[in-house]
């Protein structure tokens, strides 16, 4: 026993210490400087926080016609005008008004089967979106409406609540200035009919639904300068082709200097004055020797810095009475965007997968029975944190936002496409059948009476 405690630290030692460094070191300085930082953290997230509160929003109802000729790009253009929203913010406003970057909420949603689209904007941009809308769609229709997740009563906490639902978040498996596949990958050359709807299989999928279910797709997006995210993707290009890359600075590279210019001499240089061989001329990269499949991942992201991007948050959610409950709908829900995911024929492009930290349904290891009363508080903690994301359509929520261009947008969220020969589908809301009136010149015959 002796040996052990002769070997622990004093600790009245180490708290003389610590008092020494507190009050004779200046150490008080870093405590403070601590406090006034978590301080200025809490205001900030506060202000954000009454700004949010403070800013009035608009559910709106896209309506297009049934029979809908426009091609994808037409959605992305209308992506391309709503990245207006976008404003530099003062120190001022930033700091003391606590505004910050808004964002958009576009939902694909199917009450019962019926398959609707619709939008959260900010109220002051409820025209900048509806001038979007009418310059690519002018015969469309354009309704506002209220919240529809205010007809669901949902408390995850409340064992008698009448719904169940499951819900996750979609991530980029890569790093997001790496695009991933957009409608113009789904084109066809060989077919008679060249361009393939991507969003097919979801719509499918909704229009199956029972009329006692509800299931969405939420797109959060957010629009950010390409200034913002071009240094990333012009180090990511060096990257690929193996050009070398310039390290950022940091504190912990100014403390390594040392190190690393000692990791870099030459002993035999050093010690007995042999100088080391002069560096071959290599080329700045191996643009030369990459294969074509890199070569393009490389056009994909300078093509990408040439489009509006905008910050991205998907997620997936199914609603069912608890006693009509169907587990299966949510791997349908998945399977529907499969051709975005690994395995779906990516190839050279970036891969969409859902993260597992954020699914609201949570499988044991080993025993129901042992795990059971752990999986349950970890389900309903999820499902709180899931549930208040996506109703309060919160773009920090969940899992870290990632980078889509308009045209990637465009892919995931656009009117259904109909051709020749093809039948729009049904439970798509969509503009009526309008009548017209029979023109002036029309002629009548006379009918003997």
């Amino acid at each position: 026993m002796n040996l052990i405690t002769s070997n622990l630290p004093n600790l009245g030692d180490i708290f003389h210490f610590a008092l020494l460094f507190m009050f004779q070191y200046y150490g008080w300085v870093l405590f403070v400087v601590m406090i006034m930082f978590a301080l200025w953290r809490e205001y900030v997230e506060e202000i954000q926080g009454q700004f949010v509160r403070n800013t009035e929003w608009v559910f709106l109802h896209i309506l297009v016609p049934k029979e809908n000729k426009a091609s994808t790009l037409a959605v992305e253009n209308i992506f391309a005008q709503m990245h207006a929203l976008h404003r530099s913010l003062t120190w001022n406003e930033r700091f003391m008004e606590g505004k910050f970057q808004l964002w958009y909420s576009l939902e694909i949603i199917s009450l019962g089967g019926k398959v609707s689209f619709v939008l959260r904007v900010p109220k002051r941009s409820q025209h900048l979106v509806e001038s979007a809308f009418f310059s690519q769609y002018p015969s469309a229709e354009i309704h506002e409406i209220s919240d529809y997740m205010d007809n669901f009563k949902l408390n995850v906490y409340d064992n008698n609540n009448e719904y169940d639902f499951f819900g996750t978040e979609w991530k980029m498996s890569q790093d997001s200035v790496i695009p991933m596949k957009t409608y113009l990958d789904f084109e066809h050359p060989s077919f008679e009919e060249k361009i393939v709807d991507p969003l097919t299989n979801l719509i499918e999928t909704m229009e199956r639904v029972k009329p006692h279910e509800f299931l969405s797709l939420q797109i959060l997006i957010q629009p950010i300068q390409n200034d913002e995210w071009e240094q990333r993707a012009i180090s990511k290009i060096k990257e690929l082709t193996g050009e070398e890359v310039p390290h950022k600075a940091s504190f912990i590279r100014f403390l390594l200097i040392p190190f690393e210019a000692f990791a870099k001499l030459s002993y035999k240089e050093t010690l007995i004055g042999h100088k080391a061989p002069e560096p071959e001329n290599k080329p700045r990269n191996n643009w030369l020797n990459m294969s074509e499949g890199e070569k393009q991942r490389v056009t994909l992201i300078e093509k990408k810095l040439n489009k509006a991007c905008y910050n991205t948050k998907i997620r997936l959610m199914y609603i069912a009475p608890k006693d009509q409950y169907d587990k299966g709908r949510r791997f349908e829900l998945i399977g529907a965007l499969r051709h975005f995911s690994p395995g779906g024929g990516a190839g050279i492009h970036n891969t969409l997968k859902t993260d597992q930290r954020i699914w609201t349904k949570v499988d044991p290891y080993f025993s129901q029975g042992l795990e059971g009363p752990a999986l349950d508080r970890i389900i309903k903690y999820r499902k709180y944190w899931f549930l208040r994301g996506y109703k309060n359509r919160s773009i920090y929520i969940g899992s870290p936002k990632f980078l889509l261009s308009t045209e990637e947008i465009a892919t995931l969220f656009h009117f259904p496409i109909t051709f020749e020969g093809t039948i729009a589908p049904a439970q798509v809301q969509s503009v009526p059948s309008k009548t017209a009136r029979p023109p002036a010149d029309l002629p009548v015959a006379d009918v003997a009476s």
